[in-house]
């Protein structure tokens, strides 16, 4: 094991807190463990593991037996001398389901820059990840030298942005979740719950939703519904995300039309096909196909913008 990996795994946890309860000492010594079999080269044994990482050699040897009845650790060599581990099928798998959404969004890339570089946008593709959140998993920024910076990874509440608008007669909330979670947000520009309704009515017309500066009174945030199958919820939505007064109202259905080939059946049907669900919204994880090309559209129309900074 490289000297780099060594101090990763084998350093104690420094400072670790929660909002609520208290840290549990097992789930600190499965993470380290399990960082440090993913670590490793070579098989390795419990005496090993519990040395390095300075873990009470029972309370390791009973972790290790756990995590190889789970399938997140294996024997290396079952008929051989000694008991040695590697990762088990469960890690394994999981990598794999990781690693093929990276792969697939990296296919999807090239369209999707293509597309914010035409309409100086910054286009994105949000996956929901719970009942009530949304998180970013694409990003293509436009390539000039002000826009709109977006970190993959980061999460919304299901009722913010354009998105927002779609998933709130489709995100299946009851009332009091529902309730809750606008109460829970905070708008920059105000914003009645009555007045979200009738943008929200107003998207599930139209096929796409806009936040006009309600998020954030700089951004107005366009999203298009990746539609499922019939039956199943939505998860998936592709955005563009632009300065306020970047483009003129009437502008607004063209850049969602622009939108609607990363969203139609063939795409669609790879979002929706892996075979892990989500344990809360019971949808497929992110597989999806290399994106078709829009069609051309005639050149936007730009308004003028006081763009002068960069949005983080």
């Amino acid at each position: 094991m490289e000297t780099r990996d060594r101090h990763l795994v084998a350093r104690q946890p420094q400072n670790l807190s929660l909002a609520a309860g208290k840290v549990v000492g097992a789930a600190v010594h499965t993470t380290r463990l399990m960082t440090y079999a993913a670590a490793r080269r070579a098989p390795w044994s419990a005496a090993q593991a519990a040395r390095e990482l300075g873990i009470n050699p029972s309370t390791c040897f009973n972790l290790i037996q756990t995590l190889h009845a789970l399938g997140w650790l294996a024997e290396a060599d079952p008929a051989g001398p000694g008991r040695r581990y590697i990762l088990g099928r469960g890690f394994v798998s999981l990598a794999h389901r990781t690693a093929a959404r990276t792969s697939v969004l990296r296919d999807i890339m090239p369209r999707l820059q293509e597309y914010a570089d035409r309409w100086k946008v910054t286009a994105t593709i949000w996956q929901r990840q719970s009942l009530t959140c949304m998180e970013l998993v694409a990003v293509a920024s436009c390539q000039t030298a002000i826009n709109v910076q977006m970190p993959v990874g980061q999460r919304l509440p299901i009722l913010m942005g354009g998105m927002g608008r779609l998933m709130a007669l489709r995100a299946e909330l009851d009332e009091a979740t529902f309730d809750a979670v606008f109460d829970s947000l905070r708008w920059d520009r105000p914003i009645t719950r009555e007045q979200f309704m009738a943008q929200a009515r107003r998207a599930q017309r139209l096929g796409w939703g806009v936040d006009g500066g309600y998020m954030n009174r700089a951004v107005t945030a366009l999203a298009v519904p990746v539609e499922p199958e019939p039956g199943r919820a939505l998860e998936y939505v592709c955005s563009a995300t632009m300065f306020r007064h970047q483009y003129a109202s009437a502008v607004l259905p063209s850049l969602a039309e622009g939108l609607r080939p990363h969203c139609r059946r063939r795409s669609r049907d790879r979002l929706y096909r892996s075979g892990r669900r989500h344990a809360v919204i019971q949808c497929t994880c992110c597989r999806p196909d290399p994106l078709h090309l829009p069609e051309p559209f005639d050149q936007p129309t730009e308004t003028t913008t006081d763009a002068s900074w960069i949005l983080y």
